[in-house]
């Protein structure tokens, strides 16, 4: 950082410390900036946004926090210990982080990896010690940044073993190693290892006292040449115990298994009850699982036995050991199995060795929130806070149905000879999209950051090869139309720019939580003086296992190493299951991606699309199908409500032995076990305590429709309409209709009979739940509420996403009526207008994920002003009252209805129950989900058999 910047941050430094920490926040800063620097001469070159995200992370506004669970046997120890302790391999680690990305939140790093250490056992302990943790974190959001910097603080303070497990993949392992020697070993493992060459990389260029050796490497030739081999680790000949050492390996039954048999040679190896035993020599082992790839990318259950067995006899080969996985899936190790014998025994190189216990995490379990400016589901798919405040979606989803032909939604034995021609129209709107991204971050100040697209439509290497050919083809093509100022394509580049991005930053800036004052409107002509720079620097890139370019249309194979490019590199990465399972893409913002795999890993791979997107979420676009997109909602609302469910039980101090029956019985799983074949169980034991199951994907077929106002009409039927009192006016109509002390006989009618494809709503192991609580008297009552609509006019968004301040409530509301007993009401429809998003999907899907609201939801209880969905949840548990909220709709918020009556919908809030009777589904697979659409001849776990 140059003096005048160094200047300027102290200066702010110096006025935001006379301001209360807690109260310090994004405004507080830029106010700062403005009066304090901005209008001084001596201040002019400052680059202010920098020094705004300087700021931020020196303040840690907006930054994660964590929470934990753990065992009562779980006793601190850093803080006293701390004294003692020489943080020299972490304090050089803080300072190439910071000299790499100086807005890089060190402190909150700093802060996290010392609660992770502290759960850890200190090394110095003289006892035996076995150790069992996880750590959940978020898809893409700096896990290895995380676990980095706890490797060199766990060496401070005196582990001697260091093994990351990265994954089953070679490029990932590879990956890994890099970023390990970089950030801890601080010399290149594969320069050392094979020519003794002392290279220095990251961390090296600062001297400490101690000495680390990797006997793993990044080294590659044909295959991973750099994993663990027991000859170079003998040629090596580094003795165990004394100065740290580090492995990186695969997730690999034959490597696993050349690792034991290595330890148990080692010399200090001692027989203990039959089995051999490293003393005195503490082990910190880190699964990095690469979400759950530990799982689900292995061929059967039967591997994944293995593996487990093979950590587990790993672990148990010394003392001192502590386990620690890390992983963005809550319920991934669900899927291990669980059993555990003290007496079992396995065979590896002919020698026996006890088995230890299983993998679960039952002294600790971490959550690590993330930070406000990480795009994960919430923002993707719109939000509502705890505190009842909402946010719309961000607008970069983009639906694609033109890619049949050139492209088949199932590539198989008659098609797969029939190669592509030419490029889908979709594809071509992505790479223009990308060249623009391209331009707009140069406006920005980030000309020389990586730029990537992803497009991922095959599996099949010919496929992949000729899909790049002709991606390199039309991107030449654009590139010299551009270099020519050829009027077409500036014309439909302009035209892309004014009808998508420019309404896509308002949609952004008006919904993003936090501030990112990168983000700002551009004008047409400062777009078009930038296109020649930035279409010059993309380079098309074909990724796949075939290194002999012989037989392929398209030469450019080379490996993506950012590293390489100090002033940026711009790729367009052409790929299967290598680029959706491997790399990791850096500055992604444009992806193009069909489904060529299971719908369940299809899902996980599409999590690699979250992450950190400074300076740019607003130019991000996900070209994708509507089926995929909806899933993914599916899937990352089931994961989010597990995180949810894990911080409420953090604040009543639960164990992680109690997460793991919560988990087990979370409503979520029937969302994906509609996915995925879950190995442990074919029931699954569902509890609905302290949830709101509510229809957010409604059916819009005029018979669903039908049948659905039919539900409400034969409910009414039943029950009637309520006394006078319980008839609830606002402004001399009715608002709630509201039926206290309910029979659940009527309600499981109205949820049986009601039509939903929906994967987490089950009618009848809903309506078996509601049963089974009756039975067991612990729901003290039901009450149903339907809601109307007082207002007199109302906003319906033809468009979706129309700008906040274009929103005129000028629209009539629509009204229906119920009949009983020669009695007519007339009630309001409630508007739920559908994003803009998702507006081309065949199901009416309501924003956020929310049908209800925060004022309806305490309807029924005795107290119910509250603010909080915290407060209302606490009281209904108190109260134990069960409530069904009736929503009709009004069908102008959702595209192509016209039918003239209401589409119903509805909200069930369940009270905390203490002795819940569970009840039992069976899990189904959704047809076609369990199916692979296409044959792959280039799987990276080709690599490691």
């Amino acid at each position: 950082m140059n003096d005048v910047n160094q200047t300027a941050k102290l200066i702010c430094h110096a006025y935001l410390n006379l301001v209360p920490r807690d109260t310090i926040d994004d405004n507080t800063i830029l106010k700062i900036i403005n009066d304090k620097i901005s209008s001084a001469i001596e201040f002019q070159n400052v680059d202010k946004e920098l020094l705004f995200e300087l700021l931020r992370a020196d303040f840690s506004i907006g930054s994660g926090a964590i929470t934990e669970l753990y065992d009562e046997n779980v006793t601190p120890w850093l803080n006293d210990e701390k004294v003692n302790i020489d943080f020299e391999l972490w304090n050089r680690y803080k300072l190439d982080m910071q000299k790499n990305d100086p807005s890089f939140p060190v402190n909150d790093l700093d802060d996290f990896t010392d609660k992770i250490l502290d759960k850890c056992v200190n090394p110095k302990e003289t006892k035996s010690f076995d150790r069992r943790g996880m750590v959940v974190g978020h898809v893409q959001s700096g896990k290895t940044s995380n676990y980095v910097g706890l490797i060199n603080k766990a060496t401070d303070a005196g582990y001697k073993v260091i093994i990351v497990i990265a994954g089953t993949i070679s490029s990932l392992r590879r990956q890994t190693q890099e970023r390990i020697d970089s950030g801890y070993i601080g010399r290149n493992s594969s320069a050392f290892i094979r020519e003794n060459e002392n290279k220095i990389i990251g961390v090296g260029k600062y001297k400490v006292n101690t000495d680390i050796y990797s006997l793993t490497s990044s080294y590659y030739k044909n295959g991973d040449e750099g994993d663990f081999s027991q000859s170079v680790a003998n040629r090596l000949n580094i003795p165990i115990g004394k100065n740290p050492v580090v492995f990186v390996i695969k997730k690999n039954k034959s490597i696993l298994e050349n690792l034991i048999d290595w330890f148990s040679k080692d010399v200090n190896a001692k027989i203990v009850d039959g089995t051999p035993k490293l003393f005195d020599v503490p082990v910190l082992v880190i699964d990095d699982e690469a979400d759950a790839a530990s799982v689900n990318a292995s061929k059967s259950i039967e591997d994944i036995k293995t593996i487990n067995r093979l950590i587990r006899t790993l672990l148990n080969l010394f003392n001192q050991n502590t386990f620690l996985g890390y992983t963005a899936t809550p319920y991934a190790n669900l899927f291990i199995s669980q059993e555990h014998n003290g007496q079992l025994t396995t065979i590896v190189k002919n020698k026996e060795y006890k088995i230890g216990e299983d993998l679960f995490p039952r002294d600790f379990i971490i959550n690590i929130k993330a930070p406000t400016n990480y795009i994960g589901a919430a923002k993707i798919f719109g939000f509502e806070n705890p505190n009842g405040e909402e946010k719309d979606p961000l607008d970069i989803f983009r639906a694609i149905d033109d890619y049949d032909p050139p492209f088949f939604k199932t590539i198989n034995k008659n098609n797969k000879e029939e190669l592509p021609e030419y490029l889908p129209e979709s594809l071509e709107k992505a790479i223009k999209s990308f060249i623009l991204t391209c331009a707009i971050r140069r406006l920005r100040g980030q000309e020389n950051k990586h730029n990537s697209m992803l497009v991922h439509v095959a599996l099949l290497v010919k496929w992949i090869d000729r899909v790049a050919y002709l991606v390199n083809e039309k991107t030449k093509e654009y590139a010299n139309a551009i270099r020519s100022d050829d009027t077409k394509i500036l014309q439909e580049l302009k035209g892309l720019y004014e009808s998508d991005f420019v309404p896509t930053t308002e949609n952004v800036l008006e919904n993003l939580d936090y501030k990112d004052i990168r983000i700002r409107q551009h004008s047409w002509e400062e777009v078009k003086g930038e296109l020649k720079k930035a279409v010059s620097k993309i380079d098309v890139r074909s990724v796949h296992g075939t290194r002999s370019t012989a037989n392929l249309e398209y030469h450019n194979i080379e490996e993506i190493d950012y590293n390489r490019y100090e002033n940026g590199l711009s790729v367009i990465a052409v790929g299967g299951s290598r680029l959706s399972r491997g790399i990791t893409l850096e500055g992604l913002s444009v992806s193009y991606y069909l489904r060529t795999t299971k719908m369940y890993d299809s899902l996980m791979q599409m999590g690699r699309w979250f992450g950190y997107r400074p300076g740019y979420v607003d130019l991000c676009r996900l070209y994708t199908t509507e089926q995929i997109f909806e899933w993914f909602n599916h899937i990352t609302m089931a994961t989010e409500e597990m995180r949810n469910d894990f911080d409420e039980m953090t604040a009543s101090h639960q164990r992680p032995k109690d997460f793991r029956l919560k988990v087990r019985n979370h409503h979520g799983l029937m969302t994906i076990t509609s996915l995925a074949k879950l190995h442990f169980s074919k029931k699954i034991e569902i509890s609905f305590s302290g949830t709101n199951p509510q229809t957010y994907q409604l059916l819009k077929t005029k018979s669903a429709i039908e049948n659905n106002f039919k539900a409400l009409n034969n409910l009414i039927s039943v029950i009637g309409f309520p006394e006078a009192q319980n008839r609830k006016e606002t402004r001399g109509k009715i608002r709630y209709l509201y039926y206290p002390k309910i029979d659940i006989e009527p309600i499981c009618d109205f949820i049986d009979y009601f039509k939903i494809e929906q994967p987490s709503i089950k009618n009848a192991t809903l309506s078996d739940y509601i049963k089974a609580q009756y039975k067991d008297n612990t729901i003290k009552e039901w009450n149903i509420c339907i809601v109307s609509n007082t207002d007199e006019k109302v906003f319906i968004d033809y468009i979706g996403n129309t700008p906040l301040n274009e929103r005129q409530e000028k629209e009539d509301v629509m009204t229906y009526d119920l009949h009983f007993n020669n009695e007519s009401l007339t009630l309001g429809c409630s508007v739920r207008n559908q994003p803009k998003i998702t507006r081309g999907s065949d199901f009416y899907l309501i924003a956020k994920n929310q049908i209800d609201d925060l004022k309806d939801r305490q309807v029924d209880l005795t107290v119910n002003e509250f603010t909080t969905n915290k407060e209302i949840k606490e009281q209904r548990a108190s109260e134990k009252k069960g409530l069904l909220l009736i929503y009709a709709l009004d069908e102008r918020g959702t595209p192509n209805v016209n039918n003239g009556i209401p589409i119903i919908g509805y909200s069930l809030h369940f009270p905390k129950i203490e002795n819940e009777v569970k009840t039992s589904y069976t899990t189904t697979i959704f047809d076609g989900f369990d199916e692979e659409p296409q044959e792959d001849d280039d799987s990276p776990n080709d690599d490691i058999e």
